[in-house]
């Protein structure tokens, strides 16, 4: 499927970002309509609740309104000589049966759909991004009226769910908490929301939500943009790294003229490396360190492997991603240093190397010149193994229709 933007689930970014991005809620009806069978669903979650291994803290059930003890379904399994606690799938579909609503915390970590998902929210936004997943059974509500400590982009993926959604405080610190209907009032949006309908809600507003005439199953993209004081605590770290502040003081009781100095004179230093940043290279730098996150920028390692092992003669390859360092030659062969592995490769793999360097490309077959057709093949397998080479995106001529190319998989 194609990937997600960020547009998709806000549209215009600039409207968004000026009108609506921390400001008040916003309704997308239809944006991610006809979009949706790439996205986390009901048959996925059938199949990650019967993992053996799911940690309990993964999971929540709540009924009316409520919180269920975890006791209530987990078990505890042996796992070699320890004991752990798992999630129990039948207890799980039984308190659903009664009407309790399962949330699934952080699907990021075992979905890569659902990794699909948070990334437009966390390149866009400079920050990490969480994915729960909400299933509720048919005619429940599924919590009673709350605020977040998050911003939550909802989508909705299968049934219908009325959510109501007061109007956003002026002032807010950050936090959760309950309310009752009658301190609300009257909501300032009230939408029955249908798969393919996106919903933006800014931390700290006031909303709620209830499944209607069939189960419910929604995802929220939970964020939480970093403020200025994580932002300029980041700088800061990053200015005292360096070695002029990696003393250890004393510090006295009470008053100490040889402690105070010591502090004037390091603030004083802080100071004046605070006003000699350049302020445009810190401001990308942080926008890289919110944007950094673990599994996010992996390749398809195994696909990749597996699709070198069929590559064809005819298969045109290039220099892949990998740095290379060709270093001297020595009795016929060639110092490579690639992907920190020291190699030592014929002159003529080092010299079919340095040839590739202006982004042309070769057949497999020819790129071992002088050795045998199977040689070649042989020497572009293994090198494309550790990614110094890969191939042309393109099946080549008489390969299989499934066969996957590797520089596509590269991508993906």
């Amino acid at each position: 499927m194609d990937p997600y933007s960020f547009e998709d689930f806000v549209g215009d970014p600039d409207v968004f970002f000026a009108e609506y991005f921390d400001k008040q809620p916003l309704l997308r009806t239809g944006a991610l309509a006809g979009r949706l069978d790439g996205l986390p669903s009901v048959r996925q979650l059938d199949d990650i609740l019967a993992l053996e291994t799911t940690p309990p803290s993964y999971l929540r059930v709540t009924k009316g309104g409520k919180g269920v003890p975890s006791g209530a379904y987990t078990r505890t399994v042996a796992r070699g000589a320890a004991l752990a606690e798992a999630v129990n799938a039948e207890k799980v579909y039984e308190l659903f049966r009664s009407g309790g609503t399962v949330t699934w915390n952080s699907l990021q970590h075992v979905l890569p759909s659902a990794r699909r998902l948070r990334d437009p929210f966390a390149e866009a936004l400079a920050c990490d991004a969480e994915v729960v997943l909400f299933v509720t059974p048919a005619r429940t509500d599924g919590f009673s009226p709350h605020r977040d400590s998050i911003d939550v982009f909802v989508v909705q993926v299968d049934g219908t769910k009325t959510w109501r959604v007061w109007a956003t405080p002026e002032h807010r610190r950050g936090d959760e908490g309950s309310y009752t209907p009658e301190e609300l009032g009257d909501p300032v949006v009230e939408v029955t929301l249908r798969p393919g309908d996106v919903l933006y809600v800014p931390h700290g507003t006031p909303h709620a939500a209830a499944a209607n005439s069939e189960l419910s199953l929604h995802l929220s993209v939970g964020v939480e943009p970093r403020r200025w004081r994580h932002l300029l605590q980041d700088t800061v770290t990053a200015l005292v790294e360096d070695d002029a502040f990696h003393g250890f003081p004393h510090l006295a009781e009470g008053e100490d003229t040889a402690a105070v100095a010591a502090l004037t004179e390091k603030l004083e230093l802080l100071r004046e490396r605070l006003a000699r940043l350049d302020v445009a290279s810190e401001a990308k730098r942080l926008v890289a360190v919110g944007r950094a996150r673990n599994g996010a920028d992996r390749t398809r390692e195994f696909a990749r492997l597996a699709a070198v092992d069929t590559l064809a003669p005819a298969t045109r390859v290039r220099r892949g991603a990998v740095p290379v360092e060709i270093g001297d030659s020595e009795a016929g062969r060639t110092a490579l240093r690639a992907g920190g592995r020291q190699l030592a490769v014929p002159d003529a793999v080092a010299g079919a190397l340095r040839a590739l360097d202006s982004g042309r490309t070769v057949s497999a077959a020819e790129f071992f010149p002088g050795v045998p057709e199977a040689r070649s093949l042989s020497a572009v397998r293994g090198l494309a193994r550790i990614g110094v080479l890969e191939a042309v995106a393109g099946p080549p001529a008489g390969a299989s229709p499934d066969a996957v190319p590797v520089a596509d998989e590269k991508r993906k």
